[in-house]
């Protein structure tokens, strides 16, 4: 074992079983559970460690102790039916050749299992893991179904030794009892495997620090200090508080990179490490960084802001601008930061993002560069409108121009009166051309004070600079001091004492602010008259969110109470 000891945001497998510390226990009882039924369902919350327990734990301690024959499944591709990806699992995996073209999938599941009983007496292991991405949405629902008929053949037994283990999220479970109802063989015995708590993480935290190159000793008060910054929102903070497996990995290996550096950390915050995470494993590509965030937000999240899953030639095709060395450095710098996660499938390999945090991080990445482009794009649409109108106004005068050279030309007789009159026509057409000048510079001036008065900035600056000669203009060098005094925030909401949280609500045209002294302020979001305030909490208030209607809000405070107010401030919460 080697370098930094901590993997980040992705599961243990059996060759890290070495390091995979504090799971002893649980690996034990859900040992003990497979083997006492034919079927598990194996549930938790994101990042509670599902798959390291099983792959890690399980798995290995099945195969040492009882020679345990396993097939594994952990991702499930949106184009393949699920029900044929499992006999096509069996085959390879049992090594019972390939499978007859000429049988259906129920047909071959059951040639297989039949193969696997004549090939060994030893028990099997069938591990089907994150099935909840077959619940989600645009997943084909007959297909589905028939994974779920076929299922519930297997999980009655009718082949001895083989234990069937189903592991999902546990927000996906609602799900997975409806459709699988009427198939109780499925549903009958469920193992809920929940996060480490704080005390755990932090003894395992300490124990891995001292198995990496070097080796590194913590102390014990820092670790817990920081993984109480990691632990669910909403719990105390205590050991027995669940930690956010997945954060702690990533916090724990920058601090271990930032420890190996040699760098002198003080107070260690876990925010910044998590926010810098992804942004700095971009960076680090240099020119190739475009080319992995496109990757990254237009091919391995989903509109809802969920994982998918990308075949390995089909991320090559997306970074087919590259050359093949070019691709393949993106493709393995990513994983190897741990921020793809590759299995192979069928003599290829398929990706996904490490977390379920990761994506919802390269979601807000995706949605502020489609907002700049479309900033951008508007701004090109108003620079293009206005070349095209100077260009017609350079048109008009050169029409004008055309037309005295014309009346220039005319008789000898009539040419010193055409010249008086040019004279006069150049004298007005100057006196004109002033008076457009000033126009426009009135004009501009008015639309820099509307901008700013709009908190527009960007387009304040250059209104003013397009202003010529600006020392004649009057206002101009005062408005253009105070754009240079401007602060960026678009409005400043202030409330009594320290403030520890905002947030939006839904439609975006309210804001609920935390304050230290035990209130509540609801703002309109462009700061505009007075808040609603929502007064009962008797210490300062930690979080506010909106309901997704936007009519309620709920508030959590150090005084260990969390309540429900109508957003307008009316009636008792």
């Amino acid at each position: 074992m080697s370098g930094n000891p901590f993997l980040g945001p992705q599961p243990y497998r059996a060759a890290d079983r070495a390091r995979f510390f504090g799971r002893e226990d649980v690996t034990r009882k859900l040992s003990n559970h497979i083997l006492a039924y034919p079927c598990i369902t194996l549930f938790g919350p994101s990042g509670a460690g599902k798959s390291s327990v099983m792959q890690a734990g399980v798995i290995p301690h099945l195969v040492d102790t009882l020679d345990s024959r396993v097939v594994y499944i952990e991702g499930w591709l949106r184009d393949e039916a699920p029900l044929e990806r499992l006999v096509r699992a069996l085959f390879h995996q049992l090594e019972l050749g390939a499978p007859p073209e000429e049988l259906s999938a129920p047909q071959g599941l059951e040639a297989a299992l039949e193969l696997a009983e004549q090939q060994s007496s030893r028990p099997l292991l069938v591990y089907l893991d994150q099935f909840e991405q077959l619940f989600q949405q645009g997943r084909d629902a007959g297909r589905t179904d028939e994974l779920l008929k076929n299922l519930r053949e297997l999980a009655r037994g009718s082949m001895r030794g083989v234990h069937l283990v189903v592991a999902m999220r546990e927000d996906y479970l609602g799900r997975f009892r409806d459709r699988a109802r009427g198939r109780r063989e499925l549903l009958e015995q469920g193992f809920r495997l929940g996060p480490l708590s704080v005390g755990e993480m932090v003894k395992v935290a300490c124990q891995l620090a001292e198995t990496g190159t070097p080796a590194q000793q913590w102390s014990r008060d820092e670790v817990l200090a920081l993984m109480l910054q990691v632990r669910i929102p909403g719990q105390g903070e205590t050991e027995d508080s669940e930690v956010q497996a997945a954060f702690a990995q990533i916090v724990c290996r920058a601090l271990w990179e930032e420890r190996a550096k040699g760098n002198s950390l003080g107070w260690v915050q876990a925010e910044p490490m998590l926010h810098r995470y992804l942004e700095a494993t971009l960076e680090g590509l240099g020119p190739l960084k475009p080319h992995a965030r496109r990757l990254l937000e237009e091919q391995l999240v989903a509109g809802d802001g969920s994982r998918t899953l990308l075949m390995e030639k089909q991320a090559r095709a997306v970074l087919s601008e590259l050359s093949e060395v070019e691709a393949s450095t993106v493709l393995t710098r990513l994983e190897a930061a741990a921020v793809l996660h590759a299995e192979e499938h069928q003599g290829s390999r398929y990706f996904e993002l490490g977390h379920d945090w990761l994506a919802r991080k390269v979601f807000e990445l995706k949605r502020e560069r489609v907002r700049q482009e479309e900033a951008a794009q508007k701004w090109r649409e108003e620079q293009a409108r206005r070349e095209e109108e100077a260009a017609r106004r350079l048109r008009e005068e050169r029409a004008a121009r055309r037309r005295l050279a014309l009346v220039a030309g005319g008789t000898a007789a009539v040419s010193l009166l055409l010249g008086l009159l040019l004279l006069w026509a150049l004298g007005q057409r100057k006196e004109a051309e002033e008076a457009r000048a000033h126009a426009r510079a009135q004009a501009l001036m008015a639309g820099a004070r509307e901008m700013r008065e709009r908190a527009d900035f960007a387009t304040v600056s250059k209104l003013l600079l397009e202003v010529k000669h600006p020392g004649q203009v009057r206002g101009w060098e005062h408005l253009a001091y105070e754009l240079l005094r401007t602060p960026v925030p678009i409005t400043t909401l202030r409330c009594p004492g320290s403030t520890q949280a905002a947030s939006f609500s839904p439609d975006g045209s309210h804001i609920a602010l935390t304050c230290g002294d035990g209130s509540v302020r609801v703002w309109r979001a462009e700061g505009t008259g007075e808040p609603v305030v929502l007064k009962g909490h008797e210490d300062s208030v930690s979080s506010a969110s909106f309901s997704p209607d936007g009519q309620r809000i709920v508030t959590a405070s150090w005084d260990k109470t969390a309540r429900v107010w109508k957003a307008d401030g009316t009636g008792e919460p």
